[in-house]
């Protein structure tokens, strides 16, 4: 008579055990669905406030309209500095090159250190070849960026285009230099002849 209260009584401890076991089990799922729960809420929440600056950002540019150019400084116009021209780039002896350097004008005609690209191209117009292109040099606005110079009558960029494959023919270099703005798109081209004979 003892050994079955004892069996039953073994199977009721199992049967509580096992019934303790899926509470603990259930316990866990509904504190790990609240926590999702609680994180897609603020997930959510963020992501409202940022629609809500977008929001505002656009509606804000929308009611400006081409008008905001008008409150801020953009290049009008570029000039080349008045040392732009033939240099000895590596050091050795002989012109290998041209410096060329760039001052983007504002609206007020104020140098200014605009974000841009440029595109340097070098032209012999004394070649007797099929092109009187010689080399065309591009810098992105990171390249650029890096070579502006400000001080005491010097505002510019300054970029250094050796020539690609073989020295000019003639005793000048045409310099055509293109600068496109990085805030409004727009290419504004100079250029200026220079002097590239073999000096004394």
């Amino acid at each position: 008579m003892r050994q079955p209260v004892v069996l039953f009584a073994a199977m009721l401890i199992a049967a509580g055990v096992t019934i303790s076991a899926g509470c603990v089990e259930n316990s866990r799922h509904v504190a790990t669905s609240d926590q999702a729960i609680k994180k897609l809420s603020q997930d959510n929440l963020r992501l409202r406030a940022k629609l809500a600056e977008r929001d505002r950002q656009i509606d804000t540019l929308q009611k400006l309209g081409d008008k905001r150019l008008d409150e801020l400084f953009y290049v009008k116009r570029i000039s080349l500095g008045r040392h732009t021209g033939a240099v000895d780039l590596d050091g050795k002896e002989g012109i290998d090159g041209i410096k060329v350097y760039i001052k983007p004008i504002d609206q007020d005609g104020s140098v200014i250190k605009a974000a841009g690209s440029v595109t340097v191209q070098l032209f012999d117009l004394a070649s007797k070849k099929d092109s009187n292109l010689i080399a065309t040099h591009n810098f992105s606005t990171e390249q650029v960026a890096k070579t502006w110079s400000s001080g005491f009558l010097a505002y510019h960029y300054s970029l250094e285009c050796p020539w690609r494959d073989a020295p000019p023919e003639g005793n000048h270099v045409t310099v055509r230099v293109t600068f496109t703005e990085y805030l409004t798109g727009k290419s504004f081209t100079a250029q200026k002849l220079c002097d590239v004979s073999p000096r004394k």
